[in-house]
């Protein structure tokens, strides 16, 4: 893999410049960031392959960053710091768009494989979107929901809709094997891949928002049905 260059925004100046350290050490390139609204000038101004982002940070916080991150670019991976373990942040940072989530303190070790784990994953997903080289080479079309996986575009009503590639790894998996049900676990191991160790519950929140983006009404999804007590299929 090329040299990857990562932002790393954190207010703490120990935990940005232990976090830099580990990076180059992996051989990546590092942008440091102090605090949010440097992150975004950065962002801007800058490439960058991946942003390594802590959530509680004096003005722009990591979710506000998050969020302008993601309305501007929706493949950049975006892996959240926190000291904090509590679900409602976990669940508020996957439904802004983050990929990955790690609680301080971390292992240094844990952070580069969640890092590498990542860029895989996006440098796949860019790979095949710029060939044009979808996973089937055809047209998947399930009702009003158009999945084009030679280009991986996808369109709901007739409406272009702007998709990470989580929610599009999620949206494919269903929708090869329609009427399938599939598990958290196995939509975790299938789209996050094996070496991810968070919990198979970022699945119902990704779920939610595909519905937000593919139903006409996201609270009577007509598409992505809850089979209670086991898992997901597509209609």
């Amino acid at each position: 893999m090329a040299e990857k260059t990562i932002l790393v925004v954190d207010d703490e100046k120990s935990i940005r410049d232990a976090v830099t350290f580990y990076m180059k050490r992996e051989g990546f390139g590092v942008i440091p960031a102090k605090d949010g609204a440097e992150a975004l000038e950065i962002f801007e101004r800058s490439h960058v392959d991946l942003v390594i982002l802590d959530i509680m940070m004096q003005g722009y916080g990591g979710f506000e960053v998050c969020s302008a991150i993601r309305d501007k670019n929706s493949t950049l991976p975006i892996i959240m710091l926190s000291a904090k373990s509590d679900l409602v942040d976990k669940s508020l940072g996957f439904k802004l768009g983050a990929d990955d989530y790690i609680t301080k303190p971390f292992e240094p070790a844990e952070l580069v494989m969640r890092v590498n784990s990542c860029l895989r994953r996006s440098q796949a997903f860019v790979s095949e979107r710029s060939s044009g080289n979808g996973d089937t080479g055809a047209t998947i079309v399930l009702g009003d929901l158009v999945i084009d996986t030679r280009t991986r575009q996808v369109t709901a009503q007739g409406k272009h809709l702007d998709l990470t590639a989580k929610e599009y790894g999620i949206l494919l998996l269903l929708a090869q094997h329609p009427n399938a049900v599939f598990t958290r676990q196995q939509i975790l191991d299938a789209v996050w891949g094996y070496e991810y160790y968070g919990s198979a519950g970022v699945v119902a929140v990704f779920i939610r928002k595909l519905r937000e983006k593919i139903e006409a009404n996201p609270s009577k999804p007509v598409h992505i049905i809850t089979e209670w007590g086991v898992g997901y299929r597509i209609v």
